[in-house]
């Protein structure tokens, strides 16, 4: 499954980033006619749409909040192929993907592929990550076993991608702690207009930095008040390719461990339209994801004893399936706009490993995780006057129910383990709110106030398990409001000005306060995993504010923030050596405090003779604060990153390109300083430069073009590499954590 490829990628072009000197000349009105005649070559700020922000369809520089919105126009230009391409170049937005080295028992580096996104420093499932409003399963890791968030949904069926910074509780409730991510599926309209009869899309792509091709189809068409689409996309592909050099069967191997990858994913749509106000969709979505590995680092170099691994082989699955009914209204009246919705999805990871040992008996797991859930929402909004104050209120509830339950099964199990078992009983997890939201205009539209209010209550009911026979379940329920304000000022000449507070909320997860597992009879490492039916919902206060800046030709931003959070959920050691006398205790706790805080600019600029130009520039700081005071460094903070580029696009998009250069910093020594022992390994600080292009033939194709990573450097993100130990063993293998060298990616694209 390894072949030896010399091209692999290093990067994905997204915002085509200015270099700091002498460019801003080239943005300059060149005349009246220049500028208000010809076509906007690239969409500007001023005409780009969020929905997640406040959950009314606004422009991204009229909410007081940070976003990012990605259409599926980027996503093809510039060849992404997953969330972690999709969020490169974002500041303040990452996405883990580690190298698969894991093993079968104990060990989970990279097995949750891409494992989430990672905003301003905090990730899991305190982000938000929901596709067309209805949250993907949440992540999980237990022993050997680890399922991440990013790898349930395939780009190809999304046409845009919404990415807010912040708390998102007070409008979304529960996973909202740090930031939302929304994708949106396409819709027959997105390719009908109002009134085409019949429409498509074919596209064929190959990324060899994992010798990846996939290829799409969309068809969409119309008859009279009914329309209907149906997609696909088919992915084949192998590892990740890396710098690293040793080819070796045993854990010196740098280079990727052999995988074969597949998936298939598919979306189908039934709009009913019977006038012009109602809309009835119903949507049937389904991905289904599978990789297979040769472990070859986790093999012994020399089998030295009954039980050294001679083979390792691994089996992963990642599949969801939804279903949803919805109806929307858009009318005037009392009622200016409502929707309700009802939903149910059903995902699941399961993880097969398969161990040979040299004369003892091999062993197999099976772990697996899975995530059925039944919601539904309401929503409304009213807009009204009152003197020269204008509203627009929106109000609603949601409710979802999620029996959550995984197996840990497999043959010879770790005494006293006897196969089949859980690592926490079945549980049906409750989450439900009710919010309120204003938009408050006043001096005619020069002052806006966005207060917003949400109610919402959770509650665990595990049940009573055949397969944890000795174990006395405990459940929970609780509930929080969460308030958030927002001000935009507009000021004269394109100028604004924005604030924002907000709280945020995370409750507790099943596994959190259920997870239970015992090996009090090791010799070598005795232990247990206590339940905490005590733990408390993690809560977040979070203050940003920024001045912003918006033309024809230029936009830019700068944003500052500070958040603080409490009673972070973490396991820990709370007691214990290891011995059988005295095995450790691992528990679920409630951190003390975290605070994290950072600046945020970026700065895009259009000509009227087709040059476009941008930076963007994130950092933070972060710190975890003990019950005592100890103060040490959040490991999850990326460190300091720079993004610039320029490119060029024909007024009538016919052909264009871009070159983009990334600036990564090392992570400083200081902060990491109490994380790892003796040391944590620190990857060099890196500049890589990428590069795409396009053309269109005729009025139907479209072929793209990337090089990435130009100069072939090795280099190796942090939040691939964090929390590793800078120990010998681990040093000689650093290249194992590298990225891809120099490669390329092309796409053909066919519309009609």
């Amino acid at each position: 499954m390894n072949d030896n490829r010399s091209l692999s990628r290093g990067g994905r072009a997204v915002d085509l980033l200015m270099g700091l000197s002498g460019a801003a000349l080239a943005f300059a009105p060149t005349s009246a006619s220049a500028q208000d005649g010809d076509p906007l070559v690239f969409a500007d700020a001023r005409n780009t749409i969020t929905v997640t922000a406040t959950r009314i369809p606004q422009s991204i520089l009229d909410v007081p909040a940070t976003v990012s919105v990605i259409d599926d126009a980027r996503i093809a230009d510039e060849l992404v192929s997953d969330i972690k391409d999709l969020v490169r170049f974002e500041p303040g937005v990452s996405v883990r993907r580690a190298p698969t080295r894991f093993g079968a028992a104990q060990g989970t580096t990279g097995r949750d592929g891409n494992a989430g996104f990672n905003i301003r420093g905090i990730e899991g499932n305190r982000v938000l990550i929901q596709v067309d409003g209805i949250r993907v399963p949440d992540e999980f890791s237990f022993g050997a076993q680890a399922a991440g968030r990013g790898d349930y949904v395939d780009l190809g069926l999304v046409k845009s991608v919404e990415i807010l910074r912040g708390p998102a509780s007070a409008l979304y409730g529960s996973d909202g702690l740090a930031g939302a991510v929304s994708f949106i599926t396409s819709d027959p309209a997105d390719f009908l207009g109002k009134d085409g009869r019949m429409a498509g899309l074919a596209r064929a792509a190959y990324d060899s930095a994992d010798n990846e091709f996939s290829e799409s189809a969309i068809l969409a068409g119309r008859s009279g008040d009914w329309s209907a689409l149906i997609a696909y996309t088919r992915r084949d592909g192998h590892e990740l390719d890396n710098k690293g050099g040793v080819d070796a069967p045993n854990a010196t191997r740098t280079a990727p461990n052999p995988q074969d990858t597949n998936s298939n994913a598919a979306l189908g749509k039934i709009v009913w339209m019977p006038d012009g106000s109602n809309r009835v969709r119903l949507t049937v979505d389904h991905l289904d994801a599978r990789v297979g590995t040769d472990v070859l680092s986790g093999i012994a170099a020399v089998p030295s004893g009954a039980t050294s691994v001679i083979g390792l082989t691994a089996r992963d699955r990642t599949r969801r399936d939804r279903v949803s009914l919805d109806w929307r209204y858009q009318g005037s009246g009392v009622i200016d706009h409502a929707q309700a919705a009802l939903w149910y999805q059903d995902g699941e990871n399961r993880q097969y490993t398969a161990e040979d040992r040299n004369t003892a008996a091999d062993r197999t797991r099976l772990n697996t995780f899975e995530n059925r859930v039944l919601g539904a929402i309401a929503e409304a909004r009213s807009d009204f006057a009152s003197g020269a104050i204008a509203h627009r209120l929106i109000y609603g509830g949601d409710i979802s129910i999620t029996r959550q339950q995984g197996l840990r099964d497999g043959t010879v199990p770790t005494a006293p383990d006897v196969f089949p078992t859980r690592a926490f009983p079945i549980t049906d997890y409750t989450l439900a709110g009710a919010y309120l939201a204003d938009e408050i205009v006043f001096m005619g539209g020069a002052f806006t106030l966005f207060p917003a209010l949400r109610f919402d209550h959770y509650k665990l009911d595990p049940k009573a398990d055949p397969l944890l026979p000795n174990f006395v379940t405990a459940g929970q329920s609780g509930s929080r409001v969460s308030p958030k304000i927002g001000v935009v000022l507009k000021l004269d000449g394109g100028t604004s000005v924005f604030a924002n507070y907000a709280q945020g909320f995370k409750a507790p997860s099943p596994s959190q306060v259920n997870q239970f597992f015992e090996n009090p009879t090791s010799p070598f490492f005795a232990y247990k995993s206590i339940p905490n039916p005590d733990l408390r919902p993690e809560t977040s206060k979070t203050f940003e504010g920024g001045l912003r800046f918006a033309s024809a030709h230029l936009d830019a931003t700068v944003t500052g923030f500070s958040g603080r959070y409490r009673n972070f959920i973490s396991q820990e050691q709370i007691s214990g050596t290891g011995t059988v006398a005295d095995p450790i205790i691992f528990q679920f706790i409630n951190l003390a405090r975290v605070k994290t805080k950072g600046v945020e600019g970026k700065l895009e600029g259009r000509a009227a003779s087709g040059i476009t130009a941008n930076v963007a520039i994130s950092y933070t700081r972060g710190d975890v604060v003990g019950a005592s005071g100890t103060t040490l460094p959040l490991l999850s903070v990326d460190p300091l990153k720079l993004v610039a580029g320029i490119g060029y696009r024909q007024r009538q998009g016919r052909f264009g390109g871009q070159i983009v250069m990334t600036h990564s910093m090392g992570k400083e020594a200081s902060r990491t300083a109490g994380q790892c022992t003796p040391s944590c390994y620190r990857p060099d600080g890196f500049t890589i430069l990428d590069a795409t292009a396009f053309v269109r033939v005729g009025e139907a194709f479209a072929l793209r073009a990337g090089i990435f990573n130009l100069l072939d450097k090795k280099y190796a993100w942090w939040s691939d590499v964090r929390g590793l130990a800078a120990t010998p063993a681990n040093l000689a293998v650093a290249d194992a954590y590298t990225q891809p060298g120099r490669n390329a990616s092309v796409s053909l694209t066919a519309r009609f």
